[in-house]
């Protein structure tokens, strides 16, 4: 499988439209694709943003002309209705096809009524059992790991009954409740829906109930002996070829001629490496900030990418190629963005 190269615009690190101009940037360069963060909360406090991941899809992918585009990762469970998420993932897939070229208004339709295979569709969405950051604010409630994942198991098939039924969807689940619901504007085909795995049966879920693996930073030896298996073993089960399904992750990056600037700029998103935020209901950004300060220049050099040049982040990527990565979503918290990015004029052609 080839390894594609994706780019995170985190609109709770950046303004979102500062994120929008880096996005135009990384497609330029060469990228793949373009993944955002859907929270309400942000990983850190001091100079955060919290902007709003479907408002800014909408824009990105107007702004853009051929990259795939995704959030990583929606919730589909407290905050979300699968419903309404469903009904947001399937415009967006519909009105946003591959252009080549630039092609408006009825050029456009009928390049689409003429030759739809010429156009594949850009659109995309990563699931997972959220963070209290983002789901404790505005509910108030926070169940359990397990009860969070059944959900999301429960959420997608609410999602793909109104994705893919041609008559009105009655259910009732433990969760949730359809009567008569029906998604009048549809997906032309399927959403690829990648499902968030960084345990063992959060991993095994994906390879059961999404079409592709995503994870989120992890040392290698991780990925190799537990992520990545027990992905593959889920995918069996569910008569799936894993060979087929990408396994995405998530990852940071910072690239600074002074390599302690490059390590130091990844600090924003250290508050990830405290498993205590994942398993705990900390929902306050400067609580979160607290304990990302504290952690040390060895985790996250184990953890996330620093370099100082192209040829530093070449070997930082082969490493998690290694372990069985094949799309790669980089979150740029480089000191100089523009720098982080056009140093992938480089790196992508050495990487795919």
């Amino acid at each position: 499988m080839e390894t594609k190269i994706g780019y995170f615009a985190s609109i709770e690190q950046y303004k979102p439209m500062d994120a929008l101009e880096q996005s135009v940037r990384a497609e330029k360069i060469g990228f793949d694709s373009i993944w955002v963060d859907d929270h309400f909360h942000p990983w850190y406090h001091t100079d955060a943003q919290s902007g709003q991941a479907w408002a800014w899809m909408g824009a990105t992918l107007q702004a853009t002309k051929k990259v795939f585009v995704s959030t990583c990762i929606t919730c589909p469970i407290l905050r979300y209705n699968p419903g309404v998420v469903a009904q947001t993932f399937a415009t967006l897939r519909q009105m946003y096809p591959k252009r080549v070229g630039i092609v408006t208004g009825w050029m456009l339709t009928a390049a689409l009524r003429s030759n739809r295979q010429m156009y594949p569709k850009r659109v995309g969405i990563a699931v997972g059992a959220g963070e209290a950051l983002n789901e404790v604010p505005v509910t108030g409630k926070w169940p359990s790991v397990a009860e969070r994942q059944d959900m999301t198991v429960e959420a997608i098939e609410v999602m793909r009954k109104l994705w893919e039924s041609k008559a009105p969807v009655s259910f009732k689940g433990k969760y949730y409740t359809l009567e008569k619901a029906f998604m009048y504007t549809k997906p032309d085909d399927e959403v690829p829906l990648y499902f968030s795995g960084m345990g063992p049966k959060g991993a095994k879920l994906a390879g059961k109930y999404g079409d592709h693996l995503m994870t989120v930073s992890a040392d290698p030896d991780t990925l190799k002996k537990v992520t990545i298996p027990k992905f593959e073993e889920g995918a069996k089960e569910a008569g799936k070829d894993a060979k087929k399904m990408e396994r995405a992750m998530l990852i940071w990056y910072s690239v600074d001629p002074d390599f302690d600037k490059a390590v130091e700029g990844n600090r924003f998103w250290a508050g990830c490496l405290v498993p205590s935020m994942f398993k705990y209901r900390v929902s306050d950004p400067p609580e979160v900030q607290a304990h990302a300060d504290i952690v040390g220049q060895d985790l996250m050099k184990k953890n996330f990418m620093c370099a100082t040049d192209a040829e530093g982040l070449i070997k930082e990527i082969e490493r998690f190629k290694k372990a069985g990565i094949t799309h790669f979503c980089l979150g740029n918290s480089s000191p100089n963005v523009n720098f982080g990015i056009d140093v992938f004029k480089e790196i992508i052609p050495h990487v795919k």
